[in-house]
């Protein structure tokens, strides 16, 4: 029973429903204050229009635009973890290349955390990329005979 709820893709799900949360509510509807010098700047990135393609927008527009589309990555990541995650392994194994591409994004995903924002991103994103790569390791361990596909 605690196997189903706890294994390492449904923790990547809980890690990832609070990465959105933090990142929706605690990044984009509330703004966060760092100093003088930041509330200018978000100042200026609301009141500042300009033309692109035709329409008049803002650089907080494209910041709120960039970061909701985030925020969906997060939530269809969460989505499949715990669809993997109430997998059997022969059923996850026939899934591992979304399990790669999941590690591989989220490894890209930790790169950039550490390089452009701070601690709390950085630490989402390692932990959810080393459970991801557990997952995928443990493909790559499996017998030979369980390699087969279901068309072979």
């Amino acid at each position: 029973m605690i196997a189903k709820y706890f294994n390492p893709f449904r923790l990547t799900t809980y890690l990832l429903i609070l990465f959105c949360a933090g990142h929706t509510w605690g990044a984009l509807l509330s703004n966060p204050h760092f100093g003088p010098g930041g509330d200018a700047i978000l100042h200026a990135m609301k009141s500042v229009h300009f033309q692109v393609q035709g329409f008049e927008r803002t650089w907080f527009g494209f910041y709120m635009g960039f970061g909701l589309t985030v925020s969906i990555f997060f939530v269809f990541s969460a989505a499949m973890t715990w669809f993997l995650g109430g997998l059997v392994r022969c059923e996850q194994r026939a899934l591992a290349p979304l399990t790669w591409a999941l590690f591989l994004s989220y490894l890209v995903n930790t790169v950039l955390s550490w390089t452009y924002f701070f601690p709390a991103p950085g630490i989402f994103s390692t932990l959810i990329a080393v459970l991801l790569g557990y997952e995928c390791l443990k493909t790559l361990r499996q017998p030979e005979f369980a390699r087969k596909t279901a068309w072979e």
